[in-house]
């Protein structure tokens, strides 16, 4: 979402609750917006009404019936993985000796088995 529609989001909320209608101008909308930009406040508020975050119950003229239905919240990426080659080393590491060790114990088991049916039979 860009800066200006942001700004006018931020004003909308300010001055109004969530669900709740609430009539503006034009003029008041565009003291909202940052310095040296030059927004059309129907563009932006048609973008925020695309976006989820505004009903525009009616304009007429340059008044506005806007209710605010969500706050906008900037998403934050995941944080990057520490050392992937080390996790893949790991992973690879780990069934190795997993699958050592339990073809070590199987054959102790089976030879023991076999052993003690060798001396009682």
């Amino acid at each position: 979402m860009d800066r200006i529609c942001v700004a006018v989001l931020d004003k909308i909320n300010s001055l109004a609750s969530a669900g709740r209608y609430v009539v503006f101008s034009e003029e008041e909308l565009k003291e909202a917006l940052p310095e040296n930009a030059d927004g059309d406040i129907k563009q932006t508020l048609k973008a925020l009404c695309d976006g989820g975050y505004i009903d525009v119950k009616y304009s007429s003229g340059n008044m506005y019936c806007i209710a605010p239905l969500k706050s906008y919240v900037e998403e934050t990426p995941p944080p990057p993985a520490e050392e992937p080659e080390k996790a893949v080393e790991e992973i690879k590491k780990t069934p190795f000796w997993a699958a050592f060790a339990g073809g070590a114990a199987g054959s102790f088991i089976i030879s023991l088995i076999f052993t003690i049916l060798w001396y009682v039979g």
